[in-house]
């Protein structure tokens, strides 16, 4: 049972850091794309609809790439960290 409560525990926890590294890495990147439109674009700079457009566009693929995919380490890491540590202490 104590098991079970570590894992749910451990879920949430993962979850809500999950959810605000996913919020993080995204915001990086439109950022990015945010400063790429105003260099190429100094008359247009600000927030306009072809920017959006363009942000939108850009980020259509953000799921499938490796820094996006990276994000879900977030619960295999900790995970198996934490179950080899409880082989190894039960191990006899």
């Amino acid at each position: 049972m104590a098991l079970i409560r570590l894992w749910l525990f451990m879920l949430a926890v993962q979850l809500a850091f999950y959810v605000a590294l996913r919020l993080y890495v995204r915001s990086r990147k439109v950022e990015r794309l945010e400063n790429r439109w105003d260099a190429r674009h100094p008359d247009q700079a600000g927030n306009s609809a072809a920017r959006r457009a363009f942000i939108a566009k850009s980020m259509r693929g953000f799921n499938r790439t490796l820094r996006a995919r990276l994000t879900l380490l977030v619960f295999v890491l900790p995970t198996a960290a934490v179950l080899t540590i409880i082989i190894l202490v039960n191990w006899r």
